[in-house]
């Protein structure tokens, strides 16, 4: 394994004489200069954190087994990895640059757990159907505020309307089903009312309830989201959100307070992880892709914590009865 940029890299795949990268042995792709088809093109490809082949050796990924493309080379932060390319192991954030013919970058581009560069093949928007979506949303916003109907039954509605009007496709809107997190959200309720049932939330809960029992709502709010603003920064917030929701109305019942703005303090903080790579996937993907160090997002991220922090707590105390 060698180190150069990716314009390196094609060049010397366009020599004659000279195999570069890791391809289907049975759809293989040409790439010397006089034998590259027109429609064979460089991709950077970047793995999502919800990519099935995670910690699987390169040569063993399903699209290179099943699609004529050729892996020229794998980019990570801070080292190359090695010693050869087959057998790197993948991990979230690593940089794939791929040569493919226009049906494999199409399908490519379809695979929701690669995050691809080069955009100029990614399917058009339907614009004249954007009228039809930003109507359905915001009538199921509307309606759900208005409490018309309940807002499972509205979603499942304005799902109907998008596939039969044709914004999306059936195909398209299973593809965008992430069972990883649909898993993790029943894993981690189950994990919240084990945590409930046996007491964990109501011994949290007394143990904070003295601390907070002469604060005024405000202060109030400000100690419940910065507790978890902590816990998203190493926890990921769908499990945060589900952890600390009953937290949320258990402290409201102790204090006096209304649930609604600790529950809409919750909301906000599990979302807010600025100061660590590892509190939410896009910050992963970046933290590789640019080469940023841990220290970096600690010095830029708790500023931003302090800041957003602070402001939606006024605002919620402000805003939210």
């Amino acid at each position: 394994m060698v180190a150069s940029s990716a314009d390196e890299l094609d060049g010397l795949a366009r020599s004659r004489g000279v195999i570069v990268g890791l391809q289907n042995v049975g759809r293989p792709i040409r790439l010397a200069e006089d034998e590259r088809a027109d429609d064979v093109r460089l991709i950077g490809l970047t793995i999502a954190p919800s990519h099935p082949a995670l910690g699987r050796e390169l040569r063993d990924i399903p699209f290179l087994s099943n699609l004529p493309a050729r892996v020229l080379g794998i980019g990570r932060a801070r080292h190359l990895p090695g010693p050869d390319l087959g057998s790197v192991r993948l991990r979230a954030a690593d940089s794939l640059l791929v040569a493919a013919d226009a049906g494999a970058l199409a399908a490519l581009h379809e695979n929701t757990n690669l995050i691809a560069e080069d955009t100029s093949h990614v399917r058009r928007f339907r614009r004249r159907r954007a009228p039809i979506a930003i109507g359905t949303l915001a009538g199921v916003i509307a309606l759900a505020a208005l409490g018309a109907m309940p807002v499972v039954l509205l979603a499942l509605i304005g799902v109907g309307i998008v596939l039969v009007t044709g914004c999306i496709d059936p195909e398209e809107a299973w593809r965008s089903i992430d069972g990883s997190v649909l898993v993790l959200i029943f894993a981690m309720l189950g994990i919240g009312s084990g945590l409930e049932a046996i007491g964990t939330v109501k011994l949290v809960v007394d143990t904070i309830a003295p601390w907070i029992g002469g604060l005024s709502p405000l202060l109030v709010i400000v100690v419940l989201y910065f507790l978890t603003s902590l816990l998203t920064e190493t926890v990921t917030n769908n499990a945060v959100a589900v952890i600390m929701t009953p937290v949320a109305i258990g402290l409201a019942q102790a204090s006096g307070n209304d649930p609604r703005a600790l529950i809409v303090t919750v909301m906000f903080a599990a979302s807010a992880s600025f100061a660590t790579p590892i509190g939410y996937q896009t910050n992963t993907m970046v933290y590789a892709a640019a080469d940023y160090r841990f220290a970096d997002f600690v010095k830029i991220g708790l500023p931003m914590n302090i800041v957003v922090g602070a402001a939606t707590c006024f605002a919620i105390a402000w805003l939210v009865p």
